[in-house]
């Protein structure tokens, strides 16, 4: 017994310690040992494994950047209005960008494959899940978790269960997909999806309500507005915007201007090393799983930018920004500034999804929307702002703290934090959440065999499955959208 004891503690003294060596280094070390385990080249490992630890340290430069620039500015902003928004939003690749600074986050990796796995063996799934870097959306989940339970295990068994919800609900709706991109064999497993279970509702009532011919052409809205769809200009009015606000003079918020501009034009592209050090060990996973599950069909499960050649949710994303600003400002309880999320990706991307593209009714679930958005981030601030300050990467200034606004299944992930924590409020909502996805699943596997019935797919088909490159949208360039998917399909 003493032994085992002894052993035990040798164990938890050397995971430890490779912890101890920070977030950069460590998933480093833990991406390139994975890749080796998917039979990549050593010299490949290596470069994927550095480039995730570069990405980690350039997260951290950003949102320091941020905060002492852009931040700074929403203190003068908070103090001159009288608003009380202390939370500044940092957007969604700092904040899983800090979630992969979580000292746990590497144990998010072999338990997605598993998930993946098992699942497979067993047929309860035809989705081949090679996204990782959403792997990040899980150990996002299981940090928040964590926070308000302290029980590791808890945070990852919750994590574990959205991995197979999203295996799921990329089962049932691959033709959807297929009719929107026009891509076949393809899938996905993308936790922004997965708050169709509470938009189901709200659009079959708008399917009743609104005649299916009533839709707005976003091609011809989207022409009219130009390079104010563009990040650098988003940032710098923004910016100078809130240096006015915040009672800057005429330099500084200029100033101001183009370190805003600066800001979200940075975010873009320290994501993008994510991608470029994911998508090689991405590859490598779906050799190595085809391998072992031959002669079975199956769909390559990936990231949501597959669909970012379609102008209708870039039009929206840009239209909604003034709505969202005063929102920010008017609505009672809300302490979140909106700044990185400005581009409200995790709304209206599935808004776009669940209505095929009807832009009329995308735009009006955005405005119902985006109140819950703002709530929500306001409840999580404390908690962003802790695993900043755990992870060393960023130090809010007092007062002050660290959000992000248009996070991904908002709702549901209130309601998980809620329910574990034995409030009322989340406990209630889980129920119904429970019965909405029954009736969520069951209503979207039958208008996927529709919609396949609808692309002539009813007769069996054994077609090789695709292979698909694809890398995360990084610029939203109003000009030249279609050039923000990076896909690449051979037959």
């Amino acid at each position: 017994m003493d032994f085992i004891q002894g052993s035990l503690e040798y164990v938890q003294i050397f995971f430890q310690s490779i912890i101890d060596l920070g977030a950069p280094v460590f998933l480093a070390l833990i991406l390139t040992i994975l890749g080796l385990v998917f039979r990549m080249k050593f010299t490949r490992a290596i470069s994927a494994g550095l480039t995730l630890g570069v990405a980690l340290a350039g997260i951290g430069l950003v949102v320091g950047y941020m905060i002492d620039n852009v931040g700074a500015a929403a203190s003068s902003f908070v103090d001159n209005t009288g608003v009380s928004l202390t939370a500044l939003d940092m957007g969604w690749p700092p904040a899983l960008g800090l979630a992969w600074g979580w000292k746990f986050a590497f144990l998010m990796f072999p338990i997605q494959i598993l998930v993946n796995v098992v699942m497979l063996t067993f047929k309860w799934t035809s989705t081949l899940n090679v996204d990782m870097w959403n792997v990040g959306n899980k150990v996002l989940t299981a940090f928040l978790v964590f926070f308000v339970t302290d029980q590791v295990w808890l945070g990852f068994l919750v994590a574990a269960a959205q991995a197979v919800l999203e295996l799921k609900n990329a089962d049932v709706t691959r033709y959807r997909l297929q009719s929107l991109t026009g891509i076949p064999g393809v899938s996905m497993p993308h936790p922004m999806f997965l708050t169709g279970i509470w938009l189901y509702p709200f659009i079959k009532v708008m399917d009743r309500v609104l005649p299916e011919k009533t839709n707005i052409d976003a091609q011809k809205l989207r022409s009219k507005i130009g390079i104010f769809g563009e990040n650098h200009v988003m940032g710098f009015i923004i910016g100078c915007l809130i240096g006015a606000l915040g009672g800057y003079n005429l330099s500084e918020v200029l100033t101001l201007g183009i370190q805003a501009a600066a800001a979200l034009t940075l975010f873009p592209l320290v994501a993008k090393l994510f991608t470029t050090a994911l998508t090689p060990v991405s590859d490598s996973a779906q050799t190595f799983m085809k391998k072992r599950f031959a002669n079975r069909e199956f769909t390559i499960g990936l990231d949501w930018p597959i669909m970012a050649g379609r102008s209708e949710h870039w039009l929206l994303m840009i239209l909604s920004i003034p709505l969202l600003l005063v929102y920010a400002l008017i609505l009672p309880g809300n302490i979140v500034l909106p700044f990185g999320g400005l581009m409200n990706i995790c709304l209206i991307v599935p808004l776009f999804f669940f209505t095929r593209g009807n832009f009329l009714k995308m735009a009006i679930g955005t405005v119902i929307g985006i109140p819950m958005q703002l709530y929500v981030a306001s409840y999580f601030a404390p908690y962003f702002t802790s695993l900043a300050e755990s992870s060393g990467d960023a130090l809010a200034p007092q007062g002050q703290l660290l959000a992000w606004f248009g996070m991904d299944i908002s709702e549901l992930r209130y309601i998980i934090v809620s329910a574990v924590q034995g409030e009322w409020t989340g406990i209630t909502l889980l129920v119904a959440t429970i019965v909405l996805a029954f009736f969520y699943f069951r209503g979207m596997r039958k208008e996927d065999l529709k919609i396949k019935t609808e692309l002539g797919l009813d007769e069996p088909e054994v077609a090789p499955t695709p292979v698909v490159e694809t890398a995360p949208v990084v610029s939203v360039d109003a000009t030249d959208v279609d050039s923000a998917t990076a896909t690449k399909t051979k037959a």
